[in-house]
């Protein structure tokens, strides 16, 4: 990575913008299939939005076997539960009753919060028949929030081809709410050789989001936020805590490896802040590669 941050202490940048104001009041971020960062990137946009002084009301779907200790203020849908969908009134869709009784609530909320939604991974033909059987995106126009789904792609072949058939499936049973792509560059940039099948998956990935925005984050080098998530840390702390407090909370890492956590750290925070900040603002990212 080329954006590397080189401060005596690492902060988060908010000084391009003083005062900001999220053009959508809910967010989700989904894919097909799990293990794309969809979970690192809804906990950074949380963070992110938090440093503005929005207040946010994030729920996750998940499994009860894949829950974080650290799970702070979420809503948690276990994934469990769509298992005993069918003796439910709704069905599928009674499980989501948080997510919509949350959606109320945030509606009249003078503070505004902004809804966060996580997703989790093989869900997304049940989304599907929730959003189509509530009307997802019609009940959030009358309350008068504007909706965006961010789905989520790795380089990896399979990822992408599923990308592109989420998007469109997303534009077809929600026509009212806003798509973008993001691009999870952990596992490659998305720099593919012409002619390979990797290449042309990825353009038909781009000719399905023409005129969306894509979101485009780089990876933490080194790993280094699993070792710093493995520890309890959000991503605010990592980068705004003293380098001698945050070696505190690592126990006996090496100093210098605990100093190099932080600044990968912070050289991710930097792209991906100034990426996220231009969508939610309702700003097309830049679409190219």
């Amino acid at each position: 990575m080329t954006d590397t941050i080189t401060l005596n202490a690492p902060k988060t940048s908010t000084a391009a913008v003083t005062e900001f104001v999220p053009a959508y009041r809910f967010l989700e971020f989904v894919s097909v299939a799990s293990h794309v960062g969809k979970s690192t990137l809804a906990d950074f946009t949380k963070q992110l939005l938090v440093q503005f002084g929005i207040p946010i009301r994030f729920i996750r779907i998940e499994s009860k076997a894949a829950r974080s200790r650290q799970s702070g203020d979420v809503v948690h849908i276990d994934t469990e539960n769509f298992a005993a969908a069918a003796r439910l009134a709704g069905a599928e869709a009674a499980v989501l009753r948080p997510v919509f009784e949350i959606m109320e609530e945030a509606a009249l909320d003078e503070a505004r919060p902004v809804i966060v939604l996580d997703w989790g991974g093989g869900l997304s033909q049940l989304r599907a028949q929730i959003y189509a059987a509530t009307q997802f995106d019609a009940q959030l126009s009358e309350l008068g929030m504007r909706g965006l789904s961010v789905v989520m792609t790795n380089s990896l072949t399979d990822r992408m081809a599923q990308a592109r058939e989420l998007i469109e499936l997303t534009r077809d049973i929600v026509p009212g709410m806003g798509v973008a792509l993001l691009l999870n560059r952990r596992n490659g940039n998305f720099g593919f050789v012409d002619g390979t099948e990797e290449k042309r998956v990825f353009r038909d990935l781009m000719k399905a989001v023409k005129g969306l925005p894509v979101i485009k984050v780089p990876a933490v080098a080194g790993e280094s936020w699993q070792a710093c998530q493995a520890a309890g840390l959000t991503m605010h702390e990592v980068i705004n805590m003293e380098p001698a407090a945050l070696r505190r909370r690592f126990g006996s890492e090496n100093r210098c490896l605990v100093r190099a956590f932080q600044l990968h750290v912070a050289a991710f925070w930097k792209v991906a802040e100034r990426e996220m900040l231009q969508v939610l603002a309702g700003t097309d990212a830049d679409p190219t590669s």
